[in-house]
């Protein structure tokens, strides 16, 4: 069953092979990487809410502990001896005279001495039994006539006790504290005044907002439903916050999504808001994230060992048939020992057809060179380096390694016209033909432009045009590739520029122009002598243009070839005529 199924994978298509194999991996990494981010913010958001909660702790306490001073301070008033003295000689003096004002005004140095031992109070208000107002320190806020009436009633609620009333408008930020003062000295608690001081909230929370480990975005005071205060220039919308004293929750406002952690202070009722911005949170939290990043590092390198392993599979008869090609090569045609190398019994796959074909290739061309050794001698060279250039085992070499990094980089298109032109050029390479039509041999070599662009890509720019009834005109086996490969080889691999090689065919009337033109370097003019003359050696594994020269003269009694080469670059121009033809109405596979 697991060999079966292994056989099954290998007769796969390359692009299915490889992407099943990442799919199954995609998968796994992705479940593996959405429940650790998971768990991971699951702990964070608890994290983080404990950390939130204790600075919302610190303001809250902050805020009581003021209303502490305050309501100590108010009671050090109240029953300090020297004040009590002075109300009570303010409170027996008749209100119209001079004697009762220079009184008052007595009274101020001691409450000033007062508000000197807190430095949170910055202004208390002295209100006697008249209604006249002895404001000590700053001007104290207008809290309005609705306030104070409510302040005066819990402080008739309580007499000679400590009132307090929170704000519930954004437009007065403030807390206003207040004690009646009455005469202790004989007991009698008869009414000697009203003490009121007013505490800033905003100002407090502003002052110690810089103290906050992670500072955030918007911090909001309510009063139950009412907004009382906020840090920011602009109040966002309420806020939907559940009734409860403390807690927190992931909300959205306005579009936008926030962390909101509250606390209830148990003293004043106010409740205290911090906001942070959801995104920004992240920011705060590098250490988690570098630990998933290195989790998820681990897992791919996993992922990378066993796909690495699973490739072997795939790229192993890619690399035996690179073996096999760099044997024939080095060897100097022995092309047993290559066939050695290949399996007896290749995949159904791109590469198993490909295998095959280089094998049967291979065999033709041993029977072909054994059979025909004796056989019309300079036929029989030709034909050699012919098909040397055509099979070029450096040719194949790179196009197969250029295929295995496609096929790796999961190019499957790119692959898919590399094989097709491949086997394209490996059939004409196979066919025993001597001749074929010029449109056939215009298809040849657009394979091999084809294969070539996919190799070079950057480094060069071809064109190809046919014009006319190529169909009717007969031109030896492989008369433009080998053309096209000199282009590549002079102006391609000799130039660090971009090469533009320009190819073209056309039959007009009587005339055949083939011309093949690359750009770069000229050639040299005692090179460029010895190329016209056929007396230049032919560099590489590539068919010489005397080679081709020679087979063109066998099928046309005369003909043009021309060699040029300037500072524009190089061109080859071969132009024939029908009347020429030698043997007319040619077959193909003469």
């Amino acid at each position: 069953m697991l060999c079966r199924a292994k056989r099954k994978f290998l007769d796969l298509p390359l692009a299915q092979k490889f992407v099943s194999i990442f799919a199954v991996l995609t998968l796994l990494s992705g479940a593996l990487m959405i429940g650790a981010l998971h768990l991971g913010l699951s702990v964070f958001e608890e994290k983080f809410y404990e950390k939130s909660l204790q600075e919302l702790d610190f303001f809250v306490q902050r805020v009581d502990d003021d209303i502490q001073d305050i309501d100590t301070l108010t009671r050090s008033i109240a029953v300090d001896s020297t004040i009590q003295e002075q109300l009570n000689a303010l409170a027996d003096a008749d209100p119209e005279t001079a004697n009762y004002y220079y009184l008052l005004t007595a009274v101020r140095p001691l409450l000033l001495e007062k508000i000197y031992q807190d430095r949170q109070i910055s202004s208390l208000q002295y209100t006697d039994l008249y209604g006249h107002t002895l404001t000590i320190g700053q001007d104290m806020p207008d809290p309005g006539a609705g306030r104070l009436t409510a302040l005066e009633m819990a402080l008739n609620a309580t007499p000679g006790g400590f009132a307090m009333m929170a704000s519930n408008s954004e437009d007065y930020p403030y807390i206003l504290c207040g004690r009646r003062i009455l005469r202790s000295q004989d007991m009698s608690l008869k009414k000697l005044g009203t003490i009121v001081v007013a505490l800033d909230v905003g100002k407090l929370l502003d002052g110690e907002i810089h103290s906050l480990s992670s500072k955030p975005s918007e911090l909001y005071l309510y009063n139950g439903a009412q907004l009382v205060y906020h840090s920011g220039e602009e109040a966002a919308a309420p806020l939907p916050l559940p009734d409860s004293t403390q807690g927190y929750q992931i909300t959205t406002v306005n579009g936008k999504k926030y962390f909101i952690c509250w606390l209830t202070s148990s003293l004043t009722g106010l409740r205290l808001c911090s906001v942070f911005d959801y995104h920004q949170i992240y920011g705060q939290i590098n250490t988690a994230r570098n630990a998933l990043i290195f989790g998820e590092c681990a897992i791919l390198l996993l992922f990378a060992w066993v796909l690495l392993h699973m490739a072997r599979l795939v790229t192993k008869p890619i690399h035996t048939l690179s073996e096999a090609m760099q044997t024939v090569d080095q060897q100097e045609g022995n092309f047993a020992a290559a066939r050695a190398l290949l399996p007896a019994d290749p995949a159904a796959d791109e590469i198993g057809t490909l295998t095959r074909e280089f094998d049967s290739m291979l065999g033709k061309i041993d029977t072909f060179i054994h059979e025909n050794y004796e056989k019309q001698l300079l036929l029989q060279e030709t034909r050699y380096k012919m098909l040397q250039a055509q099979i070029n085992p450096h040719f194949l070499y790179n196009t197969l390694g250029t295929l295995n990094w496609l096929v790796k980089a999961g190019n499957r298109e790119d692959a898919c016209r590399m094989i097709v032109s491949l086997g394209d050029i490996l059939r004409a390479a196979l066919s025993p033909r001597q001749n074929s039509t010029a449109a056939a041999d215009v298809h040849l070599a657009e394979s091999y432009i084809a294969i070539q662009q996919l190799r070079y890509r950057s480094r060069a720019e071809f064109a190809l045009t046919a014009s006319g009834e190529l169909e009717q005109w007969y031109l030896p086996h492989f008369t433009l590739q080998p053309l096209v490969e000199n282009a590549i080889h002079y102006g391609v691999e000799d130039s660090d520029e971009v090469c533009r090689i320009t190819v073209s065919a056309q039959a007009e009337g009587d005339t055949l122009t083939l011309r093949v033109h690359n750009t770069g370097a000229p050639v040299a003019p005692e090179r460029l002598a010895e190329i016209r003359t056929f007396t230049a050696k032919p560099q590489g594994h590539g068919i010489g243009l005397k080679n081709i020269y020679e087979r063109l003269s066998m099928l046309y009694q005369d003909f043009v070839f021309d060699f040029d080469s300037d500072t524009t670059g190089t061109t080859v121009r071969i132009v024939l005529r029908q009347s020429d033809l030698k043997v007319q109405n040619l077959p193909s596979d003469a």
